[in-house]
């Protein structure tokens, strides 16, 4: 949330910083278009991508920032000390391009949560860790996160990403957050809506951005509503926690 708050809440793209030679960016995975405006606004940046968990002192993956432009959304591979893997519900590797949950292995794994037996035996396997991510690898080994395991939403039958539905609506520059979940609907199973804030002052409308939608996704990934919101509810890593949108709607 600081990157988008940075990049479209504040002068930032447009001040010099010529002693800032490194910045790297965890938590959640941040759209591929603020990355692209950070390095347009900052050129001469070291730019890392990285990705962690709580449960891993925070870290277990970054992208070297010479890998950015040929592999731009990956969360990169595991840091020295860790390893990656992606895997199915069988516990098998998947193939490039299919989708199944990261499992983490290192030193930085927690032994698990105190008195919490039921959800250490749902996160915590012979000393890995099951992160809830849910991505692919390329044919490199490159690990990109697709979304949360209880985040996707079922629309007409279809499996959707609401990262990916987050990613087209953060493509207009007047929005400085988003956050899609999945409302029960009778004709699509779960009907998309979207908790969007935008810049001050912008006139942007619901209409303008289910437009920007359509062009861009399939038709069982267009929003069928955009809330418009003066924030977005987040938790202490700053990121948005989405059941609490789910209880509001």
């Amino acid at each position: 949330m600081t990157f988008q708050h940075l990049l479209r809440r504040s002068n930032f793209p447009q001040r010099q910083f010529p002693h800032l030679r490194y910045v790297q960016q965890a938590g959640g995975r941040l759209p591929d278009v603020f990355i692209k405006e950070f390095l347009a606004a900052q050129p001469h940046v070291r730019y890392f991508t990285m990705y962690g968990a709580t449960e891993a002192t925070a870290r277990l993956s970054y992208l070297p920032p010479e890998r950015l432009t040929d592999k731009l959304g990956s969360i990169g591979r595991g840091i020295p000390g860790v390893e990656l893997k992606v895997v199915n519900e069988a516990g098998a590797e998947v193939k490039p391009s299919e989708v199944g949950e990261i499992v983490a292995w290192g030193g930085n794994i927690s032994p698990g949560y105190v008195n919490e037996p039921e959800a250490n035996a749902e996160k915590f396997t012979n000393g890995s860790l099951r992160t809830g991510d849910m991505a692919t690898v390329d044919d490199d080994g490159y690990i990109y996160i697709v979304d949360r395991k209880n985040d996707f939403i079922k629309s007409y039958g279809n499996r959707v990403s609401s990262q990916e539905v987050e990613a087209c609506v953060l493509e207009m520059k007047d929005v400085v957050s988003a956050a899609a979940i999945g409302l029960p609907d009778p004709i699509r199973g779960e009907a998309i809506r979207v908790f969007a804030v935008r810049k001050a002052k912008s006139t942007l409308t619901e209409e303008e951005i289910i437009q920007h939608c359509m062009r861009r996704l399939a038709r069982y990934m267009v929003p069928k509503e955009i809330i418009f919101a003066q924030s977005l509810p987040t938790n202490q890593h700053g990121k948005i926690i989405k059941s609490e949108l789910r209880k509001e709607a």
